[in-house]
């Protein structure tokens, strides 16, 4: 009987510290702009079964908070800290990854008198040309794809929904002057984009940057690319922009 409520307990401990890694690994180490000249140091929650969490607002952990949590294994409520977007400007994480809150219309839906609306997107392209990726949320009113998709990784396990998450998003675009607030890429003209720089242009239409393969009729119409779409995208985009692109031969 003894042996038995080891064992249980055992098992019981082993579920509590695979749960906290996990939780654990949600934070990620970064730096909260605040303002022009305010930043934080912080480990921001990133979940992307839930990008909404960090498209809307952002829960953060200070640095203290974030070891201590480590050490003992516990996390109290009053140590997460929620950030508004009107709070901060965006965010950048160690990996790489750069986050800004930005004002957008989605002119996918239909409505009438739509205002601009705050939301945090990760931003891969800056310069001459903004890009922006827009993850999609993944409760209330969703796709059923996406519906189908969260039902199965219920038996199959999240990784299935964060695999679908982050290779089916919208990108953004936006050119100033021009653009008054970044756009769905569907929306926006190629040529308003990159016409007014002939080599890139003349790339574009020899397919230097594979970008023309995207065109598929789900790609061509849709709203929803994914990764190999953004890649070719960005081989041009970065290229506008002047950055160089590796292992990509233009004229």
């Amino acid at each position: 009987m003894k042996k038995d409520l080891i064992r249980i307990a055992l098992v019981i401990f082993a579920f509590f510290m695979a749960f906290s890694g996990l939780a654990q690994g949600l934070y990620q180490k970064g730096k909260i702009q605040i303002s022009k000249k305010k930043h934080i140091d912080a480990y921001i929650q990133i979940d992307y079964r839930f990008p909404q969490r960090f498209q809307e607002d952002i829960t953060y952990l200070e640095p203290d908070s974030y070891a201590k949590w480590q050490e003992t294994g516990k996390l109290k409520g009053k140590h997460k800290i929620k950030l508004g977007l009107k709070d901060f400007e965006g965010f950048a994480l160690d990996n790489g990854q750069s986050f800004k809150v930005i004002k957008y219309i989605d002119l996918t839906k239909k409505g009438i008198g739509m205002l601009p609306k705050r939301i945090c997107v990760e931003q891969i392209a800056n310069g001459k040309v903004d890009a922006y990726k827009l993850y999609s949320n993944t409760t209330g009113k969703i796709s059923y794809e996406l519906a189908d998709v969260v039902m199965d990784s219920k038996m199959q396990g999240d990784q299935m929904l964060i695999d679908y998450i982050q290779d089916n998003f919208q990108i953004l675009v936006q050119k100033l002057p021009g653009h008054k607030n970044p756009r769905n890429l569907q929306g926006a003209n190629l040529l308003t984009l990159i016409g007014d720089n002939e080599r890139v242009k003349t790339n574009y239409d020899n397919n230097h940057y594979g970008f023309r393969n995207q065109f598929t009729e789900r790609q061509k119409f849709g709203v929803i690319v994914n990764k190999q779409y953004e890649s070719s995208f960005l081989k041009m985009i970065n290229d506008y922009n002047g950055i160089a692109v590796a292992s990509l031969e233009v004229e």
